[in-house]
C-alpha cells in the first residue's frame, strides 16, 4: 500500500480521503489537503480526473432516495460517465458548501472495485 500512496500527489491523497468518508462531498475535500499546500481549483479537477483515469474512484451526485418502507433520505446517484466529469467539476458550485442541508445535488467520490482489490493486495 505504501507504494500506491507514494505515487499520489497531496491533492490526490486528500481526494482519496474524501472517497473514503461516508459522505465526503468534494466541497469538503479541501479540508483534507495538507496545510501549506499551494493549489488552484484546476489542481483539484486534475486530481479527480487522474484518480478516475486510474480506475480508483467514481464521481457521483447525491440524489434523493426512498426506502422500501417509505422513509426518505439520500444516496449516491449512478457514476457520472467520464466524458461528463470535466464540465461537472468546472462548475464552481461543485466546490462550494451546498445550501441544501440534505446535500442533494452535491458531488462526491466513491472507491471502485479496482481500488478495493489493490488495497487487498498491498
Amino acid at each position: 500500500m505504501n507504494d500506491v500512496w507514494s505515487n499520489v500527489t497531496p491533492i490526490e491523497h486528500a481526494l482519496m480521503i474524501c472517497a473514503q468518508e461516508a459522505w465526503g462531498i468534494l466541497a469538503y475535500a479541501e479540508g483534507d489537503i495538507e496545510d501549506g499546500e499551494d493549489y488552484e481549483q484546476d489542481d483539484l479537477i486534475r486530481g479527480v480526473l487522474n484518480l478516475v483515469d486510474r480506475g480508483w474512484v467514481h464521481v457521483h451526485r447525491i440524489e434523493p432516495w426512498t426506502a422500501p418502507d417509505g422513509h426518505t433520505g439520500v444516496d449516491y446517484g449512478p457514476p457520472v460517465p467520464r466524458p461528463g466529469i470535466p464540465s461537472l467539476l468546472a462548475e464552481p458550485a461543485t466546490w462550494d458548501d451546498p445550501e441544501d442541508p440534505s446535500w442533494v445535488g452535491a458531488v462526491t467520490l466513491s472507491f471502485t472495485d479496482a481500488w478495493r482489490e489493490l488495497r487487498r493486495q498491498c
